[in-house]
């Protein structure tokens, strides 16, 4: 048996014991290093088995607790922990959202915990099933994982509202969750925006790009259908493309044959894309195979929309401020206030 099994095996006998009843707190890092002579690694490492066990949990800056006495365990004076939960959090517009979160929690009694899912549903199911398990969450704020999509977590996010811990959704909650507090963009009314902006640019063969996976595609489209529709062009002159996450992940593009066949085919002369990763690769993917780029429309206004060799026209998103508004509704939410939905309307 290792050396760091061992010692786990005698802190939980000693848990079991009730030896650390009384306050719920286990000797500090340096404590149980003089007390067993061995290194600050292995007594992490005891700790890290005693956590995968359920026996205990850390509140950072305070130390490790008894899971059994965590209510009373917990200092009061402690930080408040505030998770989030990306699909991505080092890409795109992430970094910008969460810089909106830190700036505003930083300095006024939160810590702020990140990860990222992938968007993946199995990935965003381990992080709920920590955040129960730790103990330490005081409020989420979460990007879901293919919202467009039913979404087997749904009884996790219910067991973390019922042991009173306020959620914020980002950009959109589930259809299950439809009383969620969400702080995102008017994807609709930007889908909209953005087919009436081609239309008026003289368009008449236009296409749209949407991500189906998540329900800001499938809003944007609906914003797109109806731009068409009410400026009076009819559907009949529109087609719709779809992709998912495992499309991007499989060929590392949004963009696939068929699209630049129908472009080059039905002489389409107006695109809106999803966002500004999918206009980015067509304007590659076009250039490359020597078709007219047609006009683009996009969302975010992120750097892809600035470094793309051939510049397009992208809606702006409210990084930071969609980051501040969703930092100051959770910790409102933390202190007892009640908060609702908004949506941010788009920059044009």
């Amino acid at each position: 048996m290792s050396k760091y099994s061992e010692i786990a095996d005698v802190l939980k006998k000693e848990i079991s014991d009730g030896r650390y009843s009384d306050t719920g707190r286990l000797p500090t890092e340096f404590e149980l290093v003089s007390r067993f002579g061995v290194s600050r690694q292995t007594i992490r490492q005891a700790i890290s088995s005693l956590k995968n066990d359920g026996a205990v949990y850390q509140v950072q800056g305070s130390g490790t607790y008894v899971s059994t006495s965590r209510s009373q365990a917990r200092p009061q004076s402690a930080f408040k922990n505030v998770f989030i939960i990306c699909t991505y959090i080092s890409e795109y517009i992430f970094p910008r959202i969460v810089s909106g979160i830190e700036s505003t929690l930083n300095g006024t009694g939160y810590r702020i915990n990140l990860a990222a899912t992938g968007n993946k549903v199995e990935l965003e199911r381990k992080i709920l099933k920590d955040v129960i398990k730790l103990g330490e969450c005081d409020g989420l704020i979460v990007e879901g994982s293919k919202t467009g999509f039913p979404n087997p977590n749904i009884a996790l996010y219910q067991e973390i509202e019922s042991l009173g811990i306020p959620i914020v959704f980002l950009h959109c909650s589930y259809q299950e969750l439809s009383d969620s507090v969400v702080v995102g963009m008017d994807d609709k009314a930007g889908g909209k925006i953005a087919s009436q902006k081609l239309i008026e640019q003289g368009c008449r063969n236009i296409l749209g790009i949407f991500k189906s996976d998540d329900r800001q595609g499938l809003l944007r489209y609906a914003g797109f259908s109806e731009g068409i529709i009410e400026t009076g062009l009819g559907l009949d002159r529109s087609d719709v493309r779809w992709y998912t996450t495992e499309d991007v992940q499989d060929r590392g593009m949004t963009i696939d044959n068929g699209i630049l066949d129908l472009i080059s085919q039905k002489k389409i002369d107006g695109i809106v894309c999803y966002n500004d990763m999918v206009a980015s690769d067509l304007v590659k993917e076009l250039t490359k195979a020597g078709i007219p780029l047609p006009k683009l429309v996009s969302f975010d206004d992120s750097y892809l929309a600035h470094s793309s060799q051939v510049r397009f026209e992208s809606l702006g998103h409210r990084k930071e401020e969609l980051g501040i508004l969703a930092a100051e509704k959770i910790r409102n939410m933390i202190e007892g206030r009640k908060e609702k939905s908004e949506l941010l309307s788009w920059i044009v």
